[in-house]
């Protein structure tokens, strides 16, 4: 085995300085004692996670193994282990504490001892609980790692090999009592699926890291097949778009795209998208108007703008109604005011303004827009306002910002900030009128 290791693993027949990750199950004992024959510069280290009664005493075992061979030992003891996701939160327990010893210490290579099973064992878990396509690909064999790399040498080798390499060298290592329980997926698939297909095939290891590479070589084909529509997608600080000029013509295509796009973005939205999700979105695409909006969770949503896509937060629209009179001022949740005062002057070019007549109907009403509202547009144009909006070609988003100003008998006298309706007054005069003023609040 020896010999097959080094073959396969020439990262390590180099100078550089080598962490293991060693938890004293025979998989990190027979990963280290093949580091130890190479008299390459290493150190171990190690996370009590506190969860066994056993664990201390393994923890002892390996600091005086590492003591008698004079190797860097770095222990690290789980100090309050969490009671629910127990598996995930470890992991990042651990491999934190790998990413800050590598820092501090200068290694270049971190290396942890997931073999052949664990390969094939990732790759039906993934399959069972579905996802991506880059997500079915299993356990990477090299990969950036905090200041270096992180190596996977084992991967090549099976569970048998690796205890049979044990038993031949008489190594000490320790059997970790909850791998033979059946609480955890991981378990059940291993003592129950990889069983059965090794009896099928002998060589279903093998094939599972072939089919691991070629999903990874698969992947890079797709990715580099994407760099340019990827390429065009803008950001603005709170929002991300892309033209439909870049969308892929081809359902496939569209799906790669959009994968690669949320993996994208995920970083600054820190929720995932679903597959189902990603499906319905690839249907509503395909299927639907040229305005849409799609609830994502998380206070995320997408949306299609004509020939733009965006994916941004959920607007907070006030919804609240407003009555306004003479000399009076609202404040707006949406960062906006409204205020009625008597003037002679002409309008402001700056500021959103309807001027009005003294004969108008007070109160004024100042509410969002309603189903049926119509706008009079000139003496004898009456039209509806979602029909305006869908005219002017007017967002779904800035649709349901829009203010509707009505007077006391129900009359509306514009349509904020779009358009005034012909009971405006419509040239200009120096006689005395209302001025309507709706205008962003600018901070003191």
């Amino acid at each position: 085995m020896e010999q097959a290791f080094f073959r396969e693993n020439p990262e390590l027949v180099t100078s550089k300085k080598i962490l293991l990750a060693v938890s004293t199950g025979v998989d990190s004992m027979v990963l280290l004692h093949l580091l130890e024959q190479l008299g390459a510069t290493i150190g171990v280290a190690h996370v009590n996670h506190q969860l066994r009664a056993e664990s201390k005493a393994e923890a002892a075992f390996l600091r005086d193994y590492c003591e008698e061979r004079k190797l860097p030992f770095y222990l690290k003891v789980w100090e309050q282990p969490v009671k629910k996701n127990i598996e995930a939160e470890a992991r990042k327990v651990r491999y934190n504490f790998f990413d800050t010893i590598m820092s501090e210490e200068k290694y270049d290579l971190l290396l942890t001892a997931h073999h052949g099973d664990d390969q094939l064992e990732t790759l039906l878990m993934r399959l069972t609980r579905g996802g991506s396509f880059a997500g079915h690909s299993g356990i990477a064999r090299l990969q950036k790692f905090s200041t270096g790399i992180l190596l996977r040498p084992l991967l090549p080798f099976s569970k048998e090999k690796i205890y049979s390499y044990a038993e031949k060298k008489r190594l000490t290592y320790f059997e970790d009592a909850t791998n033979s329980s059946q609480e955890y997926f991981r378990n059940r698939i291993r003592q129950n699926i990889v069983p059965e297909l090794k009896k099928e095939n002998s060589q279903v290891l093998e094939h599972a890291q072939q089919f691991h590479q070629q999903l990874i070589w698969a992947n890079q084909l797709i990715d580099q097949s994407l760099k340019e529509n990827l390429r065009n997608i803008e950001f603005d600080g709170r929002r991300w778009s892309f033209s439909h000029e870049i969308l892929p013509a081809e359902t496939g295509a569209r799906y790669y795209f959009l994968s690669a796009f949320f993996q994208q973005t995920a970083d600054q939205t820190t929720f995932i998208i679903s597959q189902r999700q990603l499906f319905a979105l690839l249907d509503q695409i395909q299927h639907s108007g040229s305005q849409w909006i799609m609830d994502l969770g998380d206070n995320w949503q997408f949306a299609r703008r004509y020939q733009q896509f965006v994916l941004e937060k959920k607007a907070k629209v006030d919804k609240g109604v407003f009555r306004l009179s003479e000399n009076e001022r609202c404040s707006l949740s949406d960062g906006t005011t409204i205020a009625l005062k008597k003037s002679d002057l002409t309008l402001e070019n700056e500021v959103y303004q309807v001027p009005l007549p003294l004969e108008v109907k007070l109160p004024l009403t100042i509410r969002r827009r309603q189903s049926g509202d119509r706008i009079r547009l000139t003496e004898t144009l009456t039209k509806r306002v979602s029909r305006y909006f869908i005219d002017k070609k007017v967002s779904a988003e800035k649709r349901e910002q829009a203010w509707i100003v009505e007077d006391s008998t129900g009359e509306i006298l514009a349509l904020l900030p779009f358009v005034n309706s012909y009971l405006s007054i419509t040239t200009e005069t120096d006689r005395i009128h209302y001025i309507l003023d709706y205008r962003l609040q600018v901070s003191k």
